[in-house]
C-alpha cells in the first residue's frame, strides 16, 4: 500500500489540490475497512463456463469450449484477487461471469449476499452500481457517438446520482483529473484519444458509480510503463481509504504482484495455484507457475542471466477436448502416467497454499 507520508497519490496521479481536497472529502465520508473486520464479499463455486461449437445447416451442437471449468475463489471486502496465466486460460471469462455478461453453464457466485445467477436483467442493474467493470479494449467499450462526458456520466444518470448540471459537471471534472486527464477534455470524443488515455476514460467512467467492487480486465495493458504506475497507485489508494475490492486480470506477474493479496494462476480454464502474494511469487509450487515466474523479467541484469529458465514444450491442448488428466500433462516436464489419466485435486500444502498437482500433493 501507498505510504502516506509520501503523499504519493499526490505526486504520481498529479492532480491538482482542489480536485484532491474534494476527494479526500468523499473519502472520509466512507467507512474504512479494517483488515480483521474484512468480510467475505464474493463467493465462487464449482464456476463453469462452456461455449457451444456447432456444426452445419442447422447449427447442430458437436462440441463445447471449456472456457472456464470448475473454478472456485473467494474474495474478502478490501482485497485484491489477481489472476494471471496465457491467453486463453479462461481469466476474462471469470470476469466476465462474475459481471453476468454471460449466463454460466453452472457453479453459483455469491456477491455481497446476492444469488448472482438468479438475479433478473432488472436486479442486475441495481448490482451494477456496485459492481463494474473496466474492460480490456478502450476502443471498443467506449461509445464513439458520445463526448468523454456523456461516458462517464452514463452510470451516475441511470442511478440518479446528481440533481443538477452543474453537479453532473463537477462529477466529470473530479473523475478526468483523478485519473490524470485535463477536464478540459470533457467535450471531446474517443477518436481524439490516444489509447492510454482511453482506457484511463474507461477507469474514470467506473469510478463514477462509486462502487465496491471492481473487475479489472487488463486495464494496464495499453499504456506504457510509467503511466501503468500512476494507475496501480491510484486504484491502490483508491481502495485503500474507500475499502474497494478488485479482481485484477493480467499478464504481467510483477503489476499483478504489485496490487494483490493473493493471485490465482489459471491454465486452460482451470486454476492451478491459488496463494496469497508473496507466497505464490516466493514458493511457487505447481510446474506451470514456475514457468511463467521463470520467464518474467527482473531488473537486475545478473540475477535475470543466472536464474534457471523454464521452457514448455508440446502443444496447448484445444479447450474443446482437453486432456483427460491435468490440463497441463501435455507440457509438464514432471508429468507421468497417473498425470495423464487421473484429474488433480487442488490441495491445500500449508498456509492456505492451494496446489492441483498429483506431484506437489505426494499421495
Amino acid at each position: 500500500m501507498i505510504d502516506k507520508k509520501t503523499d504519493a497519490y499526490s505526486l504520481e496521479i498529479g492532480v491538482s489540490d482542489e480536485v484532491k481536497e474534494l476527494i479526500d472529502e468523499r473519502i472520509e465520508q466512507q467507512p474504512k475497512v479494517e483488515k480483521s473486520a474484512r468480510r467475505e464479499i464474493l463467493r465462487v463455486d464449482n464456476l463453469k463456463m462452456y461455449f457451444p461449437v456447432t456444426k452445419g445447416l442447422f447449427k447442430r451442437t458437436v462440441g463445447y469450449v471449456k472456457a472456464v471449468d470448475d473454478v472456485s475463489f473467494r474474495i474478502n471486502q478490501g482485497e485484491t484477487l489477481g489472476i494471471v496465466g496465457e491467453s486463453g486460460s479462461g481469466k476474462s471469462t471469470i470476469g466476465n461471469c462474475v459481471m453476468r455478461n454471460y449466463k454460466i453453464t453452472g457453479g453459483h457466485m455469491m456477491f455481497d449476499g446476492l444469488e448472482l445467477e438468479s438475479q433478473t436483467p432488472k436486479q442486475m442493474r441495481s448490482v451494477h452500481k456496485k459492481l463494474t467493470m473496466v474492460t480490456q479494449d478502450p476502443y471498443a467499450s467506449l461509445d464513439p457517438r458520445k463526448t468523454v462526458s456523456d461516458i462517464i456520466l452514463e452510470g451516475p444518470t441511470i442511478h440518479k446520482m446528481y440533481s443538477s448540471k452543474g453537479e453532473a459537471r463537477d462529477i466529470v471534472g473530479q473523475m478526468l483529473e483523478l485519473v490524470g486527464l485535463n477536464p478540459k477534455f470533457a467535450e471531446r470524443f474517443p477518436h481524439e484519444f490516444s489509447g492510454g488515455q482511453r482506457q484511463r476514460i474507461s477507469i474514470a467512467r467506473a469510478l463514477a458509480l462509486e462502487p465496491s467492487f471492481i473487475v479489472c480486465d487488463e486495464i494496464v495493458s495499453a499504456l506504457d510503463v510509467s503511466i501503468q504506475a500512476q494507475i496501480v497507485s491510484l486504484m491502490m489508494k483508491v481502495q485503500q481509504e474507500l475499502g474497494l475490492t478488485y479482481i485484477f486480470i493480467g499478464h504481467d506477474l510483477s503489476v499483478v504482484r504489485h496490487i494483490s493479496n493473493q493471485v490465482a494462476v489459471m491454465y486452460l480454464g482451470k486454476i492451478m495455484e491459488l496463494t496469497d502474494s508473496d507466497e505464490l511469487y516466493n514458493r511457487p509450487m505447481h510446474p506451470y507457475t514456475q514457468a511463467l515466474i521463470s520467464a518474467a523479467p527482473i531488473p537486475n541484469p545478473t540475477a535475470d542471466r543466472a536464474r534457471e529458465r523454464i521452457l514448455l514444450d508440446g502443444e496447448v491442448p484445444s479447450p474443446i477436448n482437453p486432456p483427460k488428466g491435468c490440463n497441463f500433462c501435455t507440457r509438464c516436464r514432471f508429468a507421468d502416467e497417473r498425470c495423464r489419466q487421473e484429474e488433480p485435486e487442488m490441495i491445500d500444502v500449508g498456509n492456505h497454499h492451494l496446489v492441483a498437482c498429483h506431484r506437489v500433493a505426494g499421495n
